[in-house]
């Protein structure tokens, strides 16, 4: 299963702290005979690092000028592993990591090569790649520094049919809906909603959902950027309001905050809980270990049913870079000519993962097809789809207050007042 740290964790452990540049120093590229190894590292696991073997093994077997060699890093370890190891004097040649903040992060800070020669030549082998959601992902004071590999959208409500049909459930278009559901399958010892929320991040990104729901794109923009709206606005409050009163009614387990996204995995496919909301990154779990029941997917439920939005939760989340204190960087720019074919975005569409590589969505599973028309439509206009908001803050406030007030917020230990105000007092501090 291919799911990013930003999306599973929280604050890194503090033990992880003392890694020094100088423990990592021997997990750089060398050379072999004359012909250099190019070390990459990235964090994909499951069918992704499956994918990832495959498009080094095409490198491989044609490249005249080097070798690559992956280095695989834990999810729970990878922001500690890489910002160690971009400020030593031996970071990798290749570097698949997280865009958006920590694109502008390296960039502001010398650590990665600006290749906006090499994407200006290459772009077109991308899908969307003038989209301001690529751009975004990518680029630093008008330089790129990246390459936009793969996109998550998390719109969805994923549903057990089989309980659907035991219990007819009307599949929710509502959030009063849902709120129904919870009172129909109370006593049943079936939860309506697997939510758990210790790592933070799944309740936060409800709040994400109804936020755009409520404020849109442009608004929520805003607030990130503090340039005019507030976390405070009536409509912030408004999206509190709506995720603390969906706990209230027991449409979530109970304790909601004292498990992690595994267990709400679980109590999902386990057949104990009708529907679940994450990203389309859970297509590849689906694929790679099928439940007892085939999983179907509907629209996540509309805050205000007149009112519903169009618009989408979801960005580019997996990109490409080439360190600037890397040795090998001619060979790095020939490995990112491999990433820029349809060959290799094949390979990951192939296993469940929506792709920017021209061509590659031509071999996504059907329902993947339909989720990324879905994206392709909304990038081409900005303001109608909007990546996971910890992308764009501090991370003081988008690891920490926004997922830990996230999960006190659905388990009722604090106000939607006081979230809002606490997610408000984190932007005013800027960290």
């Amino acid at each position: 299963m291919t799911v990013s740290r930003l999306r599973r964790k929280g604050a890194i452990a503090a033990a992880l702290a003392v890694i020094t540049a100088s423990s990592l120093a021997a997990c750089g590229g060398g050379d072999s005979g004359g012909k250099p190894t190019l070390s990459v590292w990235h964090e994909l696991t499951g069918s992704g690092n499956t994918a990832m073997g495959q498009v080094i093994s095409d490198f491989n077997a044609t490249s005249k000028d080097a070798k690559v060699q992956a280095r695989q890093i834990a999810d729970d370890q990878v922001d500690t592993v890489l910002r160690t190891g971009m400020s030593g004097p031996n970071p990798p040649d290749i570097l698949q990591y997280e865009g958006y903040r920590h694109t502008a992060d390296y960039a502001r800070n010398g650590q990665l090569t600006d290749i906006t020669s090499w994407w200006n030549k290459h772009k077109s082998a991308f899908s969307n790649a003038d989209s301001p959601t690529v751009k975004s992902a990518c680029s630093y004071k008008g330089k790129v520094y990246c390459v936009p590999w793969d996109l998550y959208t998390d719109n969805q409500l994923y549903y057990n049919p089989d309980l659907v049909k035991k219990y007819h459930i009307t599949l929710p278009t509502s959030l009063q809906d849902l709120s129904a559901i919870a009172g129909q399958l109370k006593g049943t010892g079936i939860t309506p909603v697997s939510l758990y929320a210790k790592d933070g991040w799944p309740a936060a990104q409800w709040f994400y959902l109804l936020s755009i729901q409520r404020c849109g794109v442009t608004t929520v923009q805003s607030a990130v950027n503090r340039t005019g709206a507030k976390w405070t606005d009536p409509c912030f409050l408004k999206a509190a309001q709506d995720l603390s009163g969906l706990g209230k009614k027991g449409v979530f387990p109970q304790g909601v905050s004292g498990s992690d996204y595994n267990a709400m995995m679980s109590l999902f496919l386990s057949g104990k809980a009708v529907f679940m909301n994450t990203g389309t990154w859970f297509e590849q779990t689906i694929a790679e270990t099928p439940p007892s029941f085939k999983v179907a997917v509907a629209p996540f439920p509309q805050a205000d049913p007149q009112h519903p939005s169009q618009q989408l939760l979801g960005g580019v989340n997996e990109v490409f870079g080439v360190p600037a204190h890397g040795k090998h960087k001619a060979q790095a720019l020939e490995f990112l000519d491999t990433l820029a074919t349809a060959k290799s975005g094949q390979h990951f569409a192939k296993a469940s993962v929506m792709n920017f590589a021209a061509g590659a969505s031509d071999s996504l599973p059907p329902r993947l097809k339909t989720s990324w028309t879905q994206a392709e439509a909304a990038m081409k206009d900005g303001n109608n789809i909007m990546t996971y908001f910890e992308n764009l803050l501090p991370p003081a406030m988008g690891l920490d207050t926004v997922y830990n007030q996230s999960a006190a917020l659905t388990a009722g230990q604090t106000t939607p007042q006081q979230y809002v105000r606490a997610l408000q007092t984190a932007s005013d501090s800027g960290k």
